[in-house]
């Protein structure tokens, strides 16, 4: 939905002091309520923002904007740091055209649907050798905990770091206008991580177009081909809905009935596949 404004705004103190020219001053707070439920963004906000974070319960995001912290639930929201209420007011203006341009582009960006579930910095320290090596680059093993718990860097920096015994991969489940609406998650051996899929080759080699639909279990219709080779040139959901004078949400699902059928989760995959296998 368009957001059309903040009502309830406050600014509030908060925060540890900072120096400017010669004096002290206090970061403040913007407390604000937004004028409808804007937890539908969310995804969009996740995959274009600056730094930012999803979280699942409560549904939260947080991100950068124009270098300023801000914190949105589906309603209401805070930002941070501010002087005045007017560079507060300001940096408002700037989120709702921020967020209303997310909204007019939504059919074009990809959402990322994936969850930041913090673990606690001490539960993290506990799986490090705790030898200060900075072997990962950061100056103790403290420091690279804290890191790890913002997601700023990964276990794979520490060479001591302890090995998982188990490790679950989670996929996004569509409806037909290309909505998450669940998840399946899988079970994975660490063993096998990291490890080549196994290719898979077309069962009638050297039969050009037909050799691509007798691989698929269920064949793509005309009209899925048109939407599947404009896909492999890059194009996106406006670019296809243009092109072939079909409504966005059309498009998305006929890419829903392309990716169930190749048995695909993005587009990159669909056009590596298509290629293989001479879908287009």
């Amino acid at each position: 939905m368009l957001v059309k404004g903040y009502y309830d705004f406050s600014l509030r103190k908060g925060g540890a002091p900072f120096r400017t020219g010669s004096e002290f001053e206090t970061q403040m707070l913007a407390y604000f309520r937004l004028d409808g439920d804007i937890s539908q963004l969310f995804p969009y906000i996740n995959a274009v923002a600056e730094s930012a974070s999803l979280l699942e319960k409560p549904p939260f995001i947080r991100f950068v904007l124009d270098r300023y912290s801000c914190g949105l639930y589906p309603d209401h929201g805070v930002a941070a740091s501010f002087i005045t209420s007017q560079e507060a007011l300001g940096f408002l203006d700037r989120l709702i055209v921020f967020l209303n341009d997310i909204y007019a582009r939504r059919d074009s960006l990809k959402p990322n649907y994936k969850k930041w579930n913090p673990v606690p910095v001490l539960q993290i320290f506990r799986l490090l050798p705790q030898t200060n090596c900075r072997s990962c680059g950061y100056p103790s093993c403290l420091a690279f905990a804290a890191a790890l718990s913002t997601q700023k860097t990964s276990p794979e920096r520490c060479p001591g770091f302890s090995r998982p015994i188990s490790t679950q991969v989670v996929y996004p489940v569509h409806d037909k206008q290309g909505n998450l609406v669940s998840t399946v998650t899988i079970e994975i051996d660490p063993a096998h991580l990291g490890c080549k899929p196994v290719p898979v080759e077309p069962p009638n080699p050297g039969k050009g177009v037909t050799k691509g639909r007798d691989y698929l279990a269920a064949p793509l219709t005309e009209r899925e081909l048109e939407v599947l080779r404009l896909m492999a040139q890059g194009a996106t959901n406006v670019e296809i809905s243009n092109s072939l004078q079909i409504s966005p949400h059309t498009v998305k699902s006929h890419i829903i009935n392309i990716f169930n059928k190749l048995g695909v989760n993005d587009r990159t995959q669909a056009a590596v596949l298509a290629l293989r296998h001479e879908l287009v």
